[in-house]
């Protein structure tokens, strides 16, 4: 496993059913090519998400690589929050940014892809993580999400 971990599979999918929805949308069904989500909200909701997106990847990125070069699990800053804040951004706020911004039904549904493909690609990551850090991933996969912060460990004081 490289340094993306499952992550290129996530992304070439996730991008593949992307630029599908946007042919199809604007060339083949005509009738899908009306935006659902009004033009301001849309630049505005993606704006947002977008900004969101790149910080929250820019910070898992740079976590990882420390990790990585270090030979540990990352599990400090936002990997305290969620185990995969890549993914997290990727699913949460990147790829439904980018959707708003075409706005269509069809990329309007990319999310929902995205959301598909991490959860059929994430167990392989996960295993290969298990199997290079043992009983440290077993522990640290129970006390924190995976691209969901787990709640109870937030109002958890002894949490850390």
């Amino acid at each position: 496993m490289n340094r993306w971990g499952m992550g290129t599979m996530l992304y070439r999918a996730t991008i593949c059913y992307a630029l599908l929805a946007i042919f199809y949308d604007t060339i083949l069904i005509a009738s899908f090519c009306d935006r659902l989500v009004p033009e301001r909200l849309a630049l505005a909701g993606a704006g947002v998400l977008l900004f969101l997106g790149l910080v929250v990847y820019a910070l898992g990125t740079f976590s990882v690589y420390k990790a990585i070069d270090a030979g540990q699990l990352a599990t400090r800053g936002i990997f305290s929050v969620v185990r995969h804040p890549l993914y997290a951004a990727w699913v949460w706020c990147i790829v439904p940014g980018l959707a708003l911004l075409q706005g269509t039904l069809l990329s309007l549904l990319a999310p929902i892809v995205a959301a598909i493909f991490y959860r059929l690609c994430i167990p392989h990551e996960e295993a290969w993580l298990l199997g290079r850090y043992g009983e440290e991933y077993r522990r640290y996969s129970r006390s924190v999400g995976g691209i969901v912060p787990r709640l109870s460990r937030l109002d958890d004081p002894s949490a850390g």
